[in-house]
């Protein structure tokens, strides 16, 4: 046998064809997903948000769809769209609809956010307020982030304070 052949045979048998499959191969698209529903129009960010939280931190899995139909029955649709999506008030009488307790308020420190379980916050991106879930902060204040436009993101503590609007936070419990 040809000394290419025997490395061929070689490596044929430490890595199997089927390799990927078995170390579990995943794209980086899967990566920034997991454990985020991505938001399927343009002002639903709140819904994906809160279908994130339900579904990962509550294990109670509910679609953007279903909690943007729920919210929907406690607001006029007409008044969604001027606004650009839905609001915190809206976002509170569905989770309270669902059994749950929801608060949101403002005026909070970034110290104050590692007390809520996956709160929802709002941020300015591009000018455009957009809701995110915080899902930690690492001991260097780093935020990471579930956004519901993008998938999972993190960022310095700097600029997520530079864009978190009015340290408002919307936070659920059971």
């Amino acid at each position: 046998m040809t000394r290419r052949l025997l490395l061929a045979l070689a490596i044929s048998a430490l890595f199997p064809i089927d390799a990927a499959a078995d170390i579990g191969t995943r794209s980086l698209k899967e990566i920034r997903e997991e454990g985020v529903i991505i938001q399927q129009w343009d002002a639903s960010c709140a819904a994906a948000a809160l279908a994130t939280v339900f579904t990962f931190a509550f294990s109670d899995p509910v679609s953007e769809r279903d909690v943007a139909s729920g919210m929907l029955n406690y607001t006029q649709p007409l008044r969604v769209r001027h606004r650009g999506g839905f609001s915190m008030l809206d976002m509170k009488r569905y989770v309270e609809g669902r059994g749950y307790k929801a608060v949101g308020l403002a005026g909070m420190s970034f110290d104050d956010v590692r007390y809520f379980q996956s709160p929802i916050v709002p941020i300015t991106v591009k000018g455009y307020s957009h809701y995110v879930v915080i899902k930690g902060v690492d001991a260097d204040g780093n935020v990471f982030l579930a956004d519901p436009a993008f998938g999972n993101r993190s960022m310095s503590r700097a600029r997520f304070e530079a864009v978190w609007n009015d340290g408002m936070v919307f936070a659920i419990r059971e």
